[in-house]
C-alpha cells in the first residue's frame, strides 16, 4: 500500500501531466525560455506587465498579443485561466518578481531560473508542497501574492 506521500506525489505527478496536456491542447504560446532570466532582470524595477510578457516573447508580438488578451488585467487575479494556461501565468507572475538585488531574485536563481521555479511550483501543486521541495529559498517567493494566485 503506497504512503499518504507517494499518493500526494503521484497525484501531483497526474495534476502536472494534466496542465501540460491542457496546456498543448489550448495551444499555449510557447514562451522562449533560453534568455529569460537575463532578458526579466534587465526590465526596470517598476516593470509593466506588458514588458514582461515582451521579455516571455521577444520578437513574437503575436504571441505577446494573445497572452496579454488572456490575461486581462494582470497576473493577479485568481482563476481568471484555466489550467491549460497555468505555466504561462506562472512564468509572468515569477518573472515580474525576478527583480536584480531582492531576496526573490536570489531564491528564484537559486531555484535554475524563471521557468524552472515555475514548473517546480506548479509539480509542487500547493505552496505546502513547494515549501517542502523548495526548502528556504520557498520562504522568499511564497510571500509574493501574485505568485501565490497565479501557480498554485
Amino acid at each position: 500500500m503506497a504512503s499518504a506521500t507517494e499518493a500526494d506525489h503521484a497525484r501531483i505527478s497526474m495534476e502536472h501531466t494534466a496542465v501540460v496536456q491542457l496546456a498543448d491542447a489550448a495551444e499555449a504560446p510557447q514562451i522562449k525560455e533560453d534568455g529569460l532570466d537575463q532578458r526579466l532582470a534587465a526590465l526596470p524595477h517598476d516593470r509593466t506587465t506588458d514588458q514582461v510578457v515582451a521579455a516571455m516573447y521577444p520578437a513574437d508580438p503575436a504571441a505577446q498579443r494573445e497572452v496579454l488578451n488572456h490575461l486581462g488585467g494582470g497576473v493577479q487575479t485568481r482563476g481568471f485561466w484555466g489550467s491549460a494556461w497555468k505555466y504561462t501565468k506562472c512564468v509572468a507572475a515569477v518573472g515580474a518578481a525576478f527583480i536584480p538585488a531582492t531576496k526573490a531574485y536570489k531564491a528564484i536563481k537559486g531555484l535554475g531560473g524563471v521557468a524552472e521555479a515555475a514548473k517546480l511550483m506548479i509539480k509542487a501543486g500547493s505552496a505546502a508542497e513547494f515549501k517542502k521541495a523548495a526548502g528556504n529559498a520557498a520562504l522568499n517567493i511564497l510571500g509574493i501574492s501574485a505568485i501565490q494566485n497565479n501557480c498554485f
